[in-house]
């Protein structure tokens, strides 16, 4: 598998990041979380009914009367006068998702290496948290996979989860997930905090406000939560009409009672018309959500090939720069080349190699450059050996006066640099 990497800015989330949330419950919500783990009863309609692959059970979450047993077996090994609240925190649920490339990494394991990695991962949760997992189940029926697991609300000395699992260990359970999720695949990456976001130069508003990747992993899962809330809701209408009915029938055939039962189906109609009122509610909430996050896909769709492009035309532009510098370094050997020749050719007109005749003809001999080498440049560089040449037959016998150690110190320092006091080169 091929995964891009690229330097993200590390004010936002990271999308090659694994994710874990959990929270405590009570008996009735472990309940209600079991059976969408196990997919019992009625589906919402964002699960699909005909997956590729059914969904994977690798723990059976134990039942509700059974995680009470437990949490009263383990809250029993303390000395405690009062019996145990009917809302007390029996069970911690949770859930592992993935970053966008995260998911591919997870992927592109085997089935096998998928349910080892994911056991060893909500093992690693359950000996941070000193409990122990009640269930393990893997969803392929929706949009993004992932897991949901159960672990006992009681720690093995009694104590219970909820007075001590503060945001601190949850950063530490972000830290363990990575850790052993890593094992199984090594490009997977740490998420960011809110605190080490803020330390790399995030505004307020960017860590209250989600990124587009943030919002690209967690929207999903906010979906699910509000979905499974719908269907809790939808049962709700369908048990407050069932009893309603049943109440007036009994109200018919009861004669004197019929009162009561009236009263008993208004209450029953009141409660199902207002689970009905939260159940619109939520739908708006749910297609709100649902749209937010098509348009989000459709930017980060539009954001990746505008990426993808600008790659391209970097990489173009690249290619562009890297010919043109080697064009460069040819005009430069091209140029050293010229004054390397200028200078031999100056030479040569001084020592009598390179001389034009009566007629203007040149004619090179001896040392001087051959014509072969002079021929692509002469046009240019005539104009200046003939300066040289009047220059010298103006000074030469000067110089042929001069004794011998004059005439080598002037030819050492010939030609001379400046431009008034030689042939201008």
């Amino acid at each position: 598998m091929t995964l891009t990497h690229f330097h993200d800015d590390e004010r936002k989330a990271n999308p090659r990041a694994a994710m874990v949330r959990v929270e405590i419950r009570d008996a009735q919500g472990y309940a209600n979380q079991r059976r969408h783990d196990l997919r019992i009863g009625a589906q919402p309609a964002y699960v699909n009914p005909d997956p590729p692959e059914p969904n994977r059970i690798f723990i059976q979450p134990i039942t509700t009367a059974e995680i009470k047993a437990l949490a009263k077996e383990r809250r029993a090994q303390r000395e405690m006068v009062r019996a145990m609240k009917s809302n007390a925190g029996v069970a911690v649920v949770g859930i592992i998702g993935f970053g966008i490339e995260a998911q591919k990494m997870f992927e592109a394991l085997d089935a096998v290496t998928q349910e080892k990695a994911l056991r060893a991962a909500v093992a690693r949760v359950a000996a941070d948290l000193r409990t122990t997992v009640t269930g393990l189940v893997f969803h392929l029926d929706e949009t993004a996979r992932h897991a949901h697991f159960s672990l006992c609300g009681y720690d093995v000395t009694g104590q219970p989860l909820s007075t001590w699992m503060g945001r601190g260990v949850l950063r530490e359970l972000q830290t363990a997930l990575h850790e052993e999720l890593s094992t199984f695949m090594p490009d997977l990456e740490r998420g960011r905090s809110r605190k080490a976001r803020a330390e790399a130069g995030a505004a307020p508003h960017e860590l209250v406000h989600r990124s587009v990747d943030e919002l690209h992993i967690d929207l999903p899962f906010e979906i699910e939560a509000k979905r499974k809330d719908l269907a809790e809701l939808a049962e709700k209408v369908r048990t407050n009409e069932a009893r309603a009915e049943k109440a007036r029938i009994k109200a018919e055939a009861e004669g004197e009672r019929a009162k009561k039962a009236l009263r008993n189906a208004e209450i029953y109609e009141r409660r199902a018309q207002g689970a009905k009122n939260e159940v619109d509610a939520l739908t708006g909430q749910i297609e709100g959500l649902e749209a937010r996050l098509k348009l989000i896909e459709a930017a980060k769709t539009a954001a990746e090939e505008a990426r993808d492009l600008a790659r391209a035309q970097a990489k173009d532009a690249g290619a562009r720069t890297e010919t043109a510098e080697a064009r460069l370094r040819e005009v430069d050997q091209i140029i050293g080349d010229a004054t390397s020749l200028a200078a031999e050719a100056a030479a040569a007109v001084i020592i009598g190699d390179l001389w034009q005749d009566k007629r203007g003809r040149w004619t090179a001999e001896g040392g001087a450059p051959s014509l072969e080498r002079l021929k692509p440049l002469w046009t240019h560089l005539r104009p200046a050996l003939e300066r040289v040449a009047r220059w010298w037959d103006g000074v030469r016998g000067k110089v042929e006066a001069l004794p011998e150690p004059e005439q080598q110190a002037f030819f050492d320092e010939v030609p001379p640099e400046g431009a008034e006091e030689g042939p201008g080169f």
